[in-house]
């Protein structure tokens, strides 16, 4: 064994101890659980980037192995599914795929990964997903009566609407459930590259470039796949086609559209910020901030700048 591999494997064991440590923190202290969630991974990406991705496969299987002795196969399984996002990152890294590449290979790894532990959690345990709205529904129905009864002043049809509004949230969970999965996982992707990125340059790595959000220009179908979202859902009915399978196709098309055209109203504002000069701290502030008090504005930015490029127009006042 020459000194190369000796070094590789002492910091897969270095990156898998830490990896159980912010494991053991995040059962015990949970409000620190997004510590391995987001570093281990990271941590696993620069040993595929640096080692390849055998020595990234071996800290993932470690890791999984201690977690399943020391935490039980719940904390095991959760944090083998995001390490292994971290699996498909270094080799991304390592073998300098682009950046479409590298963002949605590690996510279909990831979403695979879940879909595989909902399947061995139905054969182990014998829950169907099924019952899973219903008793949601119940639960709710109980809370209901039981407010009713603390509280004369609640009245039936207040219960009642209480209980519609979680069996329609029940309904379009059960619909929308392997979309938000999906975009769920790549958004997750996206950050741990961000932080093995910035891991890689506190490291001195030689990591290919990530295209800058800035930079980013979502396909103009994307509007198309909203449009066709919002007219399923909300014009089946007008047209006698609002049966559960079209419902369910069109809302995740909305979800799925939704999310391209706020993938580039997002990119479109951090653009127009750069250009008018607005430093960078600032700049993912005030984007994040935004997001979550302007979301749908993002939609609707997006959705402007994909037809009429207002990025160019900001652009050429910004300079």
């Amino acid at each position: 064994m020459n000194q190369t591999n000796t070094r590789a494997m002492v910091e897969t064991a270095f990156v898998s101890a830490i990896g159980i440590i912010l494991t053991a923190v995040s059962v015990y202290l949970p409000v620190f659980g997004f510590l391995s969630f987001f570093v281990t991974p990271a941590a696993i990406g620069i040993i595929g980037t640096k080692w390849g991705f055998k020595y990234s496969v071996v800290g993932t299987i470690v890791i999984f192995l201690l977690s399943t002795m020391l935490f039980g196969i719940f904390n095991s399984l959760t944090v083998g599914l995001f390490a292994l996002v971290g699996v498909g990152v270094g080799a991304g890294h390592r073998l300098s795929w682009n950046t479409l590449k590298r963002l949605l290979v590690p996510s279909i790894m990831m979403f695979f990964a879940v879909f595989f532990t909902i399947v061995a959690s139905y054969t182990v345990t014998g829950v169907e997903l099924s019952s899973v709205g219903p008793t949601l529904v119940e639960q709710a129905q109980s809370l209901a009566n039981e407010a009713m009864e603390v509280n004369p002043s609640i009245t039936q049809a207040q219960a009642d609407e209480f209980v519609e509004s979680v069996q329609k949230n029940v309904d379009t969970l059960g619909d929308m459930f392997f979309m938000a999965i999906a975009i769920a996982a790549t958004v997750y992707t996206y950050v741990t590259i961000q932080i093995s990125l910035w891991l890689g340059h506190r490291l001195r790595l030689s990591i290919p470039a990530f295209l800058a959000v800035e930079q980013w220009r979502m396909p103009i179908w994307g509007a198309g796949i909203f449009a066709l979202g919002i007219i399923g859902f909300h014009g089946a009915s007008y047209v006698h086609l609002d049966n559960p399978l079209v419902i369910a196709i069109s809302k995740n098309l909305l979800l799925l559209g939704n999310f391209i055209c706020s993938i580039h109203g997002f990119a479109a504002l951090a653009d127009i910020m750069t250009s008018y000069r607005v430093s960078n701290k600032a700049k993912w502030i005030l984007l994040f901030a935004y997001t979550l008090l302007f979301s749908q504005a993002l939609v609707i930015l997006g959705i402007i700048d994909m037809f009429l490029d207002l990025r160019s127009r900001f652009n050429q006042r910004g300079y």
